[in-house]
């Protein structure tokens, strides 16, 4: 959960950092490059001066956005990085400003404690680090199983030396069945906390059924309003003729079979109020 702050101003919110942090005023002047009374003098209010230069300096010395610093916002957290200071790569960076990666996926796998893991593991793989662990095995179990063909001359001897043969891996069979492994866990992990919200979907949906229902309505006394079976069609026409597969055949047909439904829902509703009326 992100730490916030009582509103203030940039007096204030040195005096709590520099409490927060436990940094000294003269640590502080020393690691922004100014002079120890300089930096008192605006702390005491007794000068106003401190350039924009010496508060990104303080904001990136406790690493906070400016934006907090200077008391527009409560939340310490930085929102905007250099590329070269997230680590990021010129073409990496290219395919987030392109939006060629879903950066609603990337977010929650960056945020995932599993997927931390799993870089550490992938660091691994491409560095080889593992896979060497796992060729020295081979290769001693490649010499255990020769001793054993020379020493044992017999067919139990024969059978042992394949079976110790057999127990060799691939060097990189068993990095990529972890990597596979952990990336799955932290893949449910996310899901689970994501779960099955549809609130958003329910609201958007309601939001278009009231459109509709106004665009139809428009023009007439809303205690009783008349709307057609045509035009309940034709306003859900417009709503999925942007669809790639609504042809105009298909949009023809469904439209047809949709006023039908409509018609006859009517029919039945007027038959079943008929019924109830003990006057009919």
């Amino acid at each position: 959960m992100e730490k916030t702050f009582l509103p203030g101003d940039v007096r204030q919110r040195l005096t709590d950092l520099m409490k927060d942090q436990k940094v000294t005023q003269t640590e502080l002047a020393r690691k922004i490059g100014c002079g120890d009374s300089v930096l008192s003098r605006f702390i005491s209010g007794q000068t106003d001066k401190l350039s924009n230069e010496n508060i990104i300096r303080i904001a990136r010395v406790f690493n906070v956005s400016t934006d907090f610093l200077l008391g527009i916002t409560n939340v310490p957290d930085r929102k905007n990085y250099a590329i070269d200071e997230l680590g990021l790569s010129a073409e990496a960076a290219r395919n987030l400003f392109t939006e060629k990666v879903n950066t609603a996926v990337l977010n929650r796998l960056l945020e995932s404690p599993r997927f931390a893991e799993l870089t550490y593991t992938l660091e691994q793989y491409f560095n080889d680090t593992i896979a060497a662990g796992f060729a020295a095995q081979n290769q001693m179990y490649a010499t255990l199983s020769a001793l054993t063909r020379k020493t044992v001359k017999s067919k139990s001897g024969e059978k042992t030396a394949k079976d110790i043969s057999r127990l060799r891996t691939s060097p990189y069979q068993a990095d990529l069945a972890t990597i596979e492994n952990q990336f799955m866990l932290a893949v449910k992990e996310i899901k689970k906390e994501i779960g099955h919200d549809f609130s958003v979907q329910q609201a958007f949906t309601k939001e278009i059924a009231q459109q509709m229902f106004t665009e139809l309505t428009k023009g007439q006394d809303m205690e009783n309003p008349h709307i057609t079976p045509e035009q309940i069609t034709e306003a859900v026409l417009d709503s999925v003729s942007c669809m790639e597969e609504a042809s105009s055949d298909v949009l023809e047909k469904f439209g047809q079979a949709l006023t039908d439904l409509i018609y006859g829902i009517a029919q039945g509703a007027k038959q079943e109020n008929k019924n109830e009326d003990p006057e009919q």
